[in-house]
């Protein structure tokens, strides 16, 4: 047979088998053959012809076959006994004997039995059953290429990388190339490692291409999450803003921005902005005009007066109580008694009307009379007694005695009528004078006999629409057309003096006045709707305060309550158009809550101070305060009362701190330690352990130790037995404040004589040592708070200070200059992000510590006069600030702020909603489950 060259031929290779049964094995084969051997040919495949025919195609197919046998380099024959008898394979070898040569013939044993007999130089016929006798019997000189691949039809299914069917295809592949089976199955290999190479990298830069594309993703999303949080925050400071400039305008509103900026974004301005949302004004709507109002002076009722007689409210709520009505024409003046028992009516037909209002919610009438046809323009009780002086429009006033059983009224004025047309009339503390307005622009003092006659001492030419005593009865304020207020010494009646002139700065003139129950404020009100408040400390002297510009009517009334703490005015603050085309007025009675002459956002007053850095008992229900020694509860109580007071022999008062039980308690004068489990009855544990005085008394955080000083040491005491024992003595002088740190391991110090702060290595409390050293500079510190991320100090130039305190050294965070003296409190809330610091200029500012290198304030609280001490109470809800000799409260838990200002205030309206979000869906914040509305215009 000649030999043909494998490159003329289309067909590398040519497999020959039975469809019967060597169908899968000569699949697999093929496709082994073909993989195993392209990295021999890089410009072609081996290329592989397998008869696909099967027994029952019609002969003509041969043709088919013949060709591709012509073409092919190589027959492969797929032996078993099924092949052996096939005709197609037995036609295939015939012909391949005939044109081609035997040494181009593999065989690959896919069933049977295959045997050579070398020394016939033949297959062993006996025992060979997988091939055509017929035609290979004496084709081969010697023993033939064979491979055993009847391992294959334990395989369904089987790679052509499989490992043995690499090595038996080598076998085949290697006389094909003309290649060594070493060389084959080598370059097979390093061809798999290349492929294997290929892959990893491409799924590495798949990996990573996925991987950026996934950062990128979650960046996008976290830079649109962060831009969305951005606008939130932004629309968040907006609201805040806008509740400022419209809080005393619409209070309502005010408040409904407040809660749904701190909703939106809980930033630390809208939380300070809750703090002091106790500053917006309560407001009362009235019956038609608003024409005065008064408080009880000992009890918790305010009287309003309007066109539908005096309504009464408690203070407690502003809860409406009853109404004292009137029978003919609006209710022009309102008066208390000095017992709160009776209330004093006047309208305007002239009728003066005595109620008994011991149950203010059902007042009763005792008595009525008229003094003349002109209506009440004023009336005042004298003193303590039920006689009144009241002036009408009839010019005469009169003095209406109600004691007796008939009241009677006298209204000469020793034989002298008072000219023109008369306003107003006042009556200082203690019923001696009378001072009441004629004609225009005039003023008369009149003293006022036990029997009720008015004789006069003078005549001034003053301002006369508005009339007060102050409550020392030494000055009297009046006000009228002009832009300003006029102070008269009054202590000689007979000659009244010029004292101060207060400008109210309204074209308007002065309406009304009222002086606060300490004399140390003063009120005025306006034509324009404004109050400006005056500081009376120095009378001769007065300075301007806080100005008030909510209303936008005439303010007609003005009444400081007992406690000094909020301040009543009366306006009719527009007009609305009735059905029969008349002006129906809109009276208002706004609630305005101050601290003397400044504007105040604390929500509960106390008449004592001088708190202590540990002041508050368990679960923050009782307060300690130290001037005079007193417990006190507090818990949620508009008005806290006074539970029990404690032995000291130092008048000023003493430190007085609680332990981290909440009961247990110490006091500095003497040094002792009280159980308070009965806040009524505090029992004492010991006597006295330090004869002076203590100006700092500070438990530890475990309750261990107690910190107190001794002349100018400081001393550190345990607490463990029967008496407290002193284990030692810092070995310097120091002054307050101090403060414990690290759980009590350390204690921080200023020193006297470097005016640094010191901080020591307590943790053998009997051995202190010295720690680190803080300086700052040329400012002395004052204060020191502490929490679990940094130490607060406060210093003489108005700066609060974080540091940072490790081992012996201390490193500087943090810090802000926002007080303009220096800052005299500091105090931390337990959760350690929020901080509070008192300047003695009067401010308690907010911190937001969240980040120690960047203290950022967040709202300003006015107490009106330098601090002498600030807590948060344990569970972080209240902030309590002590200064001359009271103590105010702040709620500081948003939550329950939240809770109030909704209660506080209707819900904001859809239109509103609009105004200040047109582009969120209408959804307020003090309404659960509303259903929304598009707000789409």
């Amino acid at each position: 047979m000649e030999q043909v060259d494998d490159r003329v031929h289309q067909h590398d290779v040519f497999i020959s088998y039975s469809h019967q049964l060597d169908d899968g094995p000569a699949t697999a084969f093929q496709a082994a053959v073909e993989h195993f051997g392209r990295p021999f040919y890089r410009s072609r495949d081996l290329r592989v012809f397998r008869d696909k025919t099967n027994l029952s195609a019609s002969p003509h197919l041969w043709a088919d076959i013949e060709k591709a046998l012509e073409e092919s380099a190589w027959l492969i024959v797929m032996a078993s006994p099924k092949a052996a008898v096939s005709p197609w394979v037995r036609k295939e070898i015939r012909w391949w004997l005939e044109h081609r040569s035997s040494d181009r013939i593999l065989i690959a044993l896919t069933a049977g039995t295959i045997a050579w007999d070398a020394g016939r130089g033949d297959f062993d016929w006996e025992r060979t059953d997988c091939l055509p006798r017929e035609e290979v019997a004496g084709a081969f000189t010697q023993e033939p290429r064979w491979v055993d691949l009847r391992w294959l039809r334990e395989h369904k299914r089987i790679s052509p990388r499989h490992t043995e069917l690499v090595q038996a295809v080598a076998e085949f592949v290697a006389p094909v190339r003309e290649r060594s089976k070493t060389e084959l199955i080598g370059a097979h290999l390093r061809r798999q490692l290349r492929f294997r190479q290929t892959v990893t990298v491409i799924s590495v830069v798949l990996a990573v291409l996925l991987g950026i594309a996934v950062v990128a993703g979650v960046r996008a999303n976290e830079e649109s999450d962060r831009a969305a949080e951005r606008q939130l925050v932004a629309t968040s400071r907006q609201l805040v803003a806008e509740a400022a400039s419209i809080q005393d305008t619409q209070p309502d509103l005010a408040r409904q921005l407040l809660v749904q900026a701190y909703r939106m974004a809980p930033t630390a301005q809208a939380h300070g902005a809750l703090v002091a949302s106790a500053a917006i004004p309560d407001v009362l709507p009235t019956n038609g005009s608003s024409n005065g109002v008064a408080y009880c002076p000992f009890g918790r009722v305010l009287a309003s007066a309007a066109d539908d007689g005096v309504t009464l409210y408690s203070t407690d709520d502003n809860r409406r109580l009853g109404l004292a009505g009137t029978v003919k024409g609006s209710a022009t003046a309102v008066a208390f008694g000095q017992d709160c028992g009776v209330l004093a009516v006047g309208d305007g037909s002239g009728h003066v009307r005595l109620w008994s209002v011991s149950r203010a919610g059902e007042p009763r009438l005792v008595s009525t009379v008229r003094p003349d046809d002109g209506g009440v323009g004023g009336l005042a009780f004298v003193g303590r007694t039920r006689r009144l002086a009241v002036i009408t429009d009839g010019a005469v006033p009169h003095v209406v005695d109600f004691e007796k059983p008939e009241a009677e009224v006298t209204d000469s004025l020793s034989g002298t009528v008072l000219a023109g047309i008369t306003e107003t009339i006042a009556v200082n503390p203690d019923g001696t004078l009378v001072a009441a307005s004629y004609e225009a622009g005039k003023v008369r003092l009149m003293s006022l006999s036990d029997e009720g006659r008015l004789t006069v001492e003078s005549t001034t030419t003053s301002p006369s629409r508005a009339l007060a005593f102050s409550p020392d009865g030494q000055f009297l304020a009046a006000g009228g057309e002009e832009d300003s207020a006029r102070l008269w010494e009054v202590s000689d009646p007979a000659r009244p003096s010029r004292a101060a002139l207060l400008s109210a700065r309204s074209s308007l003139g002065v309406d009304s006045l009222a002086f606060s129950t300490s004399g140390k404020s003063l009120a005025t009100g306006a034509g324009d709707g404004t109050i400006q408040l005056w500081d009376m400390t120095d009378p001769l002297r007065p300075a301007q305060g806080a100005r008030l510009t909510g209303h936008s009517g005439t303010v007609k009334g003005l009444a400081f309550a007992p406690d000094n703490r909020t301040l009543a005015s009366a306006a009719s603050d527009g007009a609305t158009r009735a059905d029969d085309g008349s002006d129906d007025l809109n009276g208002t009675v706004r609630l305005w809550r101050v601290a003397e002459a400044e504007r105040s956002s604390s929500r509960v007053f106390l008449p004592e101070g001088h708190l202590s850095k540990q002041p508050f008992g368990k679960d923050g229900h009782v307060l300690a305060l130290g001037s005079p020694s007193s417990l006190w509860w507090v818990d949620g109580a508009t008005q806290p009362y006074r539970l029990s007071t404690l032995t000291t022999f130092n008048v000023g008062g003493q430190q007085v701190s609680f332990g981290p039980n909440g009961t247990t308690l110490a006091t500095g004068t003497p040094l002792k330690m009280w159980d308070t489990s009965d806040p009524l009855k505090p029992r004492e544990l010991t006597t006295t352990a330090m004869e002076q005085g203590a100006d700092v008394v500070l438990f530890s955080p475990d309750g261990d130790l107690v910190a107190a000083d001794e002349d100018d040491r400081l001393g550190l005491w345990s607490t463990e037995g029967r008496e407290p024992r002193r284990l030692a003595l810092l070995p310097v002088a120091t002054r307050s404040p101090a403060v414990f740190l690290d759980d009590g391991k350390r204690l921080a110090t200023v020193t006297e004589a470097q005016d640094a702060v010191q901080v020591w290595d307590i943790s053998t409390p009997a051995e202190p040592r010295k720690a680190a050293t803080l300086r700052t500079g040329a400012a002395r510190p004052t204060s020191l708070a502490a929490s679990d991320r940094a130490l607060y100090v406060g210093d003489s130039h108005g700066a609060v200070t974080a540091w940072r305190v490790r081992g012996d050294r201390a490193d500087r965070l943090g810090s802000s200059t926002r007080h303009s003296t220096a800052v005299e409190d500091l105090a931390v809330h337990p959760e350690g992000a929020t901080a509070a610091s008192g300047g003695a200029d009067g401010s308690v500012r907010i911190w937001d510590v969240s980040d120690t290198e960047n203290l950022r304030e967040s709202a300003v609280l006015t107490v009106g006069a330098g601090t002498d001490g600030m807590a948060f109470s344990p569970d972080g809800h209240t902030l309590a600030v002590s200064t001359g000799g009271t103590t105010q409260m702040w709620e500081a838990q948003p939550s329950t702020i939240q809770q109030q200002l909704c209660a506080q205030s209707e819900p904001i309206t859809p239109e509103q909603w609009i105004q200040y979000l047109p582009d969120r869906t209408y959804s307020p914040p003090c309404i659960e489950r509303e259903p929304t509305v598009e707000t789409s215009t």
